[in-house]
């Protein structure tokens, strides 16, 4: 058996997984309540995802293929949350997931232009709003690493918010007038 398809196959699975992996998480999110067990939820279906991979048909939408997975997922991990003290009927999650699933080409849209938009800001701008959502870090952090005071920084922030959402709004109208 040749190994070089096996190879470029699993790193399409890889480029796939990473391109697409915060779309299923936040899919799986929207499901269910906890982030914990969301994140436990992603894993799972990863596995499964890594799994299956030879039954996806390259040239399909990825995302919403993964997506279905996690929806699978989410329902085996509902047992689980039967405990908890909140849980939504199946209806509900149903309905969540379907809106959900027709989101992905919005917020894939969403975020090719805040991609396209941050690429725009001044570097140290950029550096700042990256490190203030990057995992475990706050205003507190990015201030200091950007050299600036806190107050400065929230300022900068607020700035910076509204310059990536008229140019991510900008994007998304010149890409829907075309």
């Amino acid at each position: 058996m040749d190994s070089a398809p096996n190879a470029d196959r699993n790193k399409q699975l890889m480029r796939l997984m990473t391109q697409h992996q915060r779309r299923v998480f936040g899919y799986i999110y929207t499901l269910v309540p906890d982030r914990h067990d969301a994140e436990d939820i992603l894993q799972e279906t990863s596995v499964v995802i890594c799994e299956k991979f030879e039954q996806f048909q390259p040239g399909t939408d990825f995302a919403a293929w993964a997506c279905q997975i996690a929806y699978w997922e989410v329902r085996r991990a509902r047992q689980k949350f039967a405990r908890a003290k909140v849980v939504f009927n199946q209806e509900v999650v149903d309905a969540i997931a379907q809106t959900a699933a027709e989101m992905i080409p919005e917020a894939s849209a969403r975020h090719e232009a805040l991609a396209h938009c941050l690429q725009k800001l001044h570097p140290r701008d950029r550096e700042l709003v990256l490190t203030r959502y990057e995992p475990g870090c706050g205003v507190e952090i990015a201030a200091q690493r950007s050299g600036r005071s806190l107050e400065a920084a929230y300022k900068a922030l607020g700035r910076i918010r509204k310059l990536l959402h008229d140019c991510v709004s900008n994007q998304l109208s010149l890409e829907d007038a075309t």
